[in-house]
């Protein structure tokens, strides 16, 4: 499916309003003719307006040049990206739209909301080359909600969207033109919420204070994190399903930080909730881990034999690696993607987004006091655990118990970098820098890692190449380099640690 990454800006004026000439807009060199375009639109949500409450959209619009079905969805950058199906027939809407919404809709049915014809003229603002650089739609529109309660509405409003990446630069100043000749930013973030005229009450997250400090409650804090990474957890789901590049890396990480904040501040939560939230946090882990992990060691093996002398390239390696990894990815994630099409995952979300809200009241007697008095004590817990790991794996000796060792004080940094980061609220500058010092220690850890997995499996590749009558000389080799790069980081792990692991880093956990 293709996406559309959209950029605008939206501003109501008054029905006199009278469009600047953006004669003095820098690198804009002329202004196109305008253009008129009717367009009518049906738009869908469910009977809880689920999707307007998480700034989604889904309508189906006839006319101008992109008529179809259009999905649009939140960015993380204020922006939005729209996938567009074509326009088909009113009641069916595409299977591929549905599928983005599954962890919208959960099992909610959809039905047209809101009925919206626009009168719409467009001119474009082009720079020197001809090069169309950003969109000046004006529009007046007439609306009317569908349902039990119709209210019918009409206004003028003009969007502003980029067309170009050059585009970006010039829309600051073809807002300012905008702004001068009277208009001002529209009262709703779309066409929709303005036609629905009510309130569309809390998103399936609803994010913690912008404030937060330690005398707080521990409850409130900690609920702040989950809620912020329980939001790019569920963010990231139609990402995932459109195969869009890191997202399936960004949905296991919000799922491996909302699961270490469990493990970490465990006395906060009721215990047999927490064990639930915890398993279906691992599930989505794993699952996500299988396509991602091939990705990453087809990358990585890619880029280790380029840099290899062609006569020490023994055989097809490369076409057996990609052979192999490229297809593990394909199926997995085809695994993956039924897991997260099933009724399991949306019943688990459902749990999940229960589990988040109750935190912020406070699960446990203990979760709702100052959080200055609590969550330190923990975090120190954490930080203790993680300083008999790195001391277990620096004194065992070499061979999987060793590597084990390290795995293990790898996730013991990762759980104190996360907990550092929620302490943010609390602490500011004091926990950014132990967080920043955890990272360090969890990738130095995570190349480690990293080499030794690389190892187990070019020894398969290389088993295998025996089998098939091929010289297994290039995966042996690759194995050799792999095992001197983990004794590397090793060694370069002890200054990592020596300097992660200094008191001045920790005063504010003994405060």
């Amino acid at each position: 499916m293709a996406v559309t990454h959209e950029i605008e800006r939206k501003f109501a004026v008054e029905e006199t309003f009278a469009l600047p000439a953006f004669d003095g807009v820098r690198r804009v060199a002329s202004v196109t003719d305008r253009d008129e375009q009717h367009l009518d639109a049906v738009y869908y949500d469910t009977d809880d307006l689920r999707l307007a409450r998480n700034s989604l959209t889904l309508r189906r619009r006839e006319g101008g040049a992109d008529e179809g079905w259009h999905l649009k969805i939140p960015t993380a950058d204020g922006a939005r990206d729209e996938i567009g199906r074509p326009l088909g027939e009113p009641s069916q809407i595409p299977p591929e739209l549905l599928d983005l919404l599954a962890v919208r809709l959960r099992g909610a049915s959809l039905r047209p909301v809101v009925s919206i014809t626009t009168v719409r003229r467009t001119r474009r603002l082009r720079d020197a080359a001809g090069h169309d650089l950003v969109e000046v739609a004006d529009d007046r529109v007439n609306a009317r909600t569908m349902g039990e309660r119709t209210i019918v509405s009409r206004w003028r409003e003009v969007e502003l969207e980029v067309l170009d990446p050059a585009g970006i630069d010039v829309l600051p100043a073809a807002s300012k033109a905008l702004y001068r000749a009277g208009a001002r930013p529209s009262p709703s973030p779309s066409k929709l919420q303005r036609a629905l005229a009510v309130d569309l009450g809390a998103p399936d997250v609803q994010p913690g204070p912008a404030r937060l400090t330690a005398t707080d409650s521990a409850a409130r804090v900690v609920h702040a994190y989950l809620a912020e990474h329980t939001a790019v957890l569920l963010d990231r789901d139609p990402a995932v399903r459109v195969d869009a590049p890191e997202a399936v890396h960004d949905m296991r990480v919000a799922a491996r930080r909302l699961r270490s904040t469990i493990q970490t501040f465990r006395p906060l939560f009721d215990a047999e909730r927490a064990a639930v939230i915890e398993a279906g946090l691992r599930e989505i882990g794993d699952v996500l881990g299988r396509p991602r992990d091939a990705e990453v060691q087809l990358a990585r093996f890619a880029g280790e034999l380029a840099g290899q002398p062609v006569d020490l390239v023994l055989g097809p390696v490369a076409a057996r690696l990609q052979e192999a990894l490229l297809g593990e990815r394909l199926r997995s994630r085809e695994e993956a993607l039924a897991y997260l099409r099933g009724a399991q995952y949306l019943g688990f979300v459902e749990t999940l987004l229960a589990f988040v809200a109750d935190a912020a009241a406070g699960q446990t007697e203990r979760a709702r006091r100052p959080a200055g008095t609590v969550l330190g004590k923990l975090v120190a817990k954490a930080d203790r655990r993680l300083a008999r790991r790195v001391d277990r794996a620096r004194r065992a000796t070499a061979g999987s118990d060793r590597d084990a060792a390290y795995h293990g004080a790898r996730k013991a940094a990762k759980r104190m970098r996360y907990a550092s980061e929620l302490m943010v609220a609390v602490h500011g500058g004091d926990a950014a820098k132990l967080a920043k010092e955890m990272k360090r220690v969890q990738d130095t850890l995570g190349e480690h890692q990293d080499c030794v997995v690389a190892q187990t499996r070019l020894r398969e590749f290389a088993v295998a190449a025996n089998l098939a009558g091929e010289s297994s000389f290039t995966y042996g080799l690759l194995a050799g380099d792999e095992r001197a790069r983990a004794a590397a980081t090793r060694a370069a792990f002890d200054a990592t640690w020596a300097r992660a692991s200094r008191p001045r880093h920790r005063h504010w956990l003994r405060g």
